[in-house]
């Protein structure tokens, strides 16, 4: 599983901690557009779940900020 970081690669955090401070939406800018869209394909229930998987399918770290 890819890790993610959201003060520009300084640390690493669980997705649930990232999404208690950043929005779903913004994160999305800095995603693999193929990943995106096979996580979406498997319909995931959350912005947890779908972060989660999004990080197990992506080909890179995911660095936000």
């Amino acid at each position: 599983m890819k890790k993610i970081s959201i003060d520009n690669g300084y640390h690493w955090i669980d997705p649930e901690e990232a999404l208690g401070s950043v929005e779903l939406d913004a994160l999305a800018v800095f995603m693999d557009f193929d990943t995106i869209e096979a996580v979406h394909a498997e319909g995931p229930e959350s912005d947890l779940a779908f972060l989660t998987r999004y990080l197990e399918l992506a080909p890179d770290d995911l660095i936000f900020g």
